[in-house]
Formats: structure tokens, sequence, C-alpha cells
């Protein structure tokens, strides 16, 4: 955690970058290390991206179920 909702995170390419958790979830979702989120790319800023949800335990199970 780097402060002001900010984090690093690691893609499924292997690339690490830096994630924005949004106004919408800030506080009210945790996300801790090991977590599986699904993030939007921004066209203008290629090593920053936003969280858009973070998936439950069963829907990661799913997610890794249907690879």
């Amino acid at each position: 955690m780097l402060g002001n909702g900010r984090c690093e995170a690691m893609c499924i390419n292997g690339r690490k970058r830096l994630y924005h958790i949004r106004g919408k979830m800030h506080k009210k979702v945790w996300i801790a290390t090991g977590d599986i989120i699904l993030v939007g790319l921004r066209d203008f800023q290629d090593d920053k991206v936003d969280v858009i949800l973070k998936y439950m335990a069963d829907e990661a199970r799913l997610l890794k179920a249907y690879g």
C-alpha cells in the first residue's frame, strides 16, 4: 500500500503496475495481498490502472477453473 488509495499489483502478463482504488470502493472494499481484482487500463497511461471489481473467493475459484 502506497497511500492515498494506491498500491502496486502484478498483472497476469507479469508486468507490475500502480493501481488506484476508485472512490466508490474506497473504505468499502478492502483489498489484501493475493486477492484477485479486475482492473481497467488507462488509455493515456500504460503504467497505471483503476480497480473496477474485487472478486470474492468463490468467484476467483470459478475464474481459475475456466482458465
